[in-house]
C-alpha cells in the first residue's frame, strides 16, 4: 500500500505543477516584450502597427464612469465585496462579488493625444478600500449598492436582549480600484487606425484597442517599470510555484519507482 502512495501522490503534485507552469509561463513572452521594451512618444504611433506601450497623462474623451462605492468620477474602475467568514477552525476573507467599468479616455504626453477604447482592459490600479464591521451601519452608497445587489447582504444584524440591543454579523471589505482623469497613465495595447481629432487638438489618428481579443489591452495608474512590476508579480509567483511543485512531484514519482524495485 505504501509503494503506491509515492506515485500517486507525485503524479498529483507534477500535474498541478504543470497546470501552474501553464497559467503562469503563458505570459512571460508578454513580460519579455514589456521588460524589453519602451514606451513609445504618442506622435509616432501613426508610424506603428501592433502592440505598443505609452505614457502619460489620462484625459477625458466625452464622458466619464461612477465609481459605485467612492462616487467618484474616473476612467476605468473595479470593485470587489468581501467577507470574512468562519468555517469549523478556520476564517478567511471570501469574494462575494465583484465587476467594473471603462470608458473611452484620452492619453496625452508632451507630443500628442491618442484615444483608448476599453472594450475589455487589464486594470492594474493602486486599491482604495473601506471596512465595515459586523453589526455596523454603512455609508449610503455602499447600504445602496448592497440593496440592489443580491450576492451581498447587509450585516448590520442585531439581537433585542432586553436590556440592550447586541449588534453582530461579519466584517465586510469594499474594494476599488479605478483611474481618474489628470491621473499618470501607461497603457500597453494595439494601434488601430481612426479618425484624428480637431485641426489643433493635438490627437494622432489612431486608437489603443486589444486588438479584436488577440492582445491584451492593460492600463495602469503608474509609471511603465512600476506597471510592470505589477503585471509580472503574479505570472513570476504561479511560475515558480508550479516549478516547485513539478520538481517535489518528481521526487515523490522517483521514490515510488525506488521502493517498487
Amino acid at each position: 500500500m505504501d509503494t503506491i502512495i509515492f506515485p500517486l501522490l507525485g503524479a498529483a503534485l507534477t500535474f498541478i505543477g504543470g497546470y501552474y507552469l501553464y497559467t503562469g509561463g503563458r505570459r512571460l513572452p508578454l513580460l519579455y516584450h514589456l521588460y524589453t521594451g519602451d514606451p513609445v512618444p504618442i506622435r509616432d504611433l501613426v508610424y506603428h502597427d501592433g502592440p505598443v506601450e505609452v505614457e502619460g497623462t489620462a484625459r477625458i474623451d466625452e464622458d466619464c464612469a461612477t465609481a459605485v462605492f467612492s462616487g467618484t468620477d474616473c476612467l476605468a474602475y473595479e470593485y470587489e465585496v468581501q467577507e470574512y467568514r468562519s468555517s469549523g477552525n478556520s476564517s478567511s476573507w471570501q469574494t462575494l462579488t465583484k465587476g467594473g467599468r471603462a470608458v473611452p479616455f484620452l492619453v496625452e504626453d508632451t507630443s500628442g493625444s491618442v484615444l483608448v477604447e476599453p472594450t475589455a482592459p487589464e486594470l492594474h490600479l493602486e486599491s482604495w478600500r473601506l471596512r465595515v464591521k459586523g453589526g455596523e451601519e454603512p455609508p449610503e452608497r455602499i447600504a445602496n449598492f448592497i440593496d440592489l445587489v443580491d450576492d451581498v447582504d447587509s450585516q448590520q444584524k442585531s439581537v433585542n436582549l432586553v436590556i440592550t440591543e447586541l449588534d453582530y454579523g461579519n466584517d465586510q471589505r469594499f474594494i476599488e480600484h479605478r483611474l481618474e482623469p489628470g491621473e499618470p497613465v501607461y497603457v500597453y495595447g494595439t494601434v488601430e487606425r481612426a479618425p484624428a481629432g480637431e485641426w489643433g487638438s493635438g490627437r494622432i489618428d489612431g486608437t489603443l484597442t486589444d486588438g479584436s481579443g488577440n492582445s491584451p489591452l492593460i492600463i495602469s495608474d503608474s509609471s511603465e517599470r512600476k506597471a510592470i512590476r505589477r503585471i509580472a508579480k503574479g505570472p513570476i509567483l504561479r511560475t515558480l510555484f508550479g516549478f516547485a511543485l513539478g520538481v517535489l512531484g518528481v521526487g515523490f514519482l522517483s521514490s515510488g519507482v525506488f521502493f517498487l524495485l
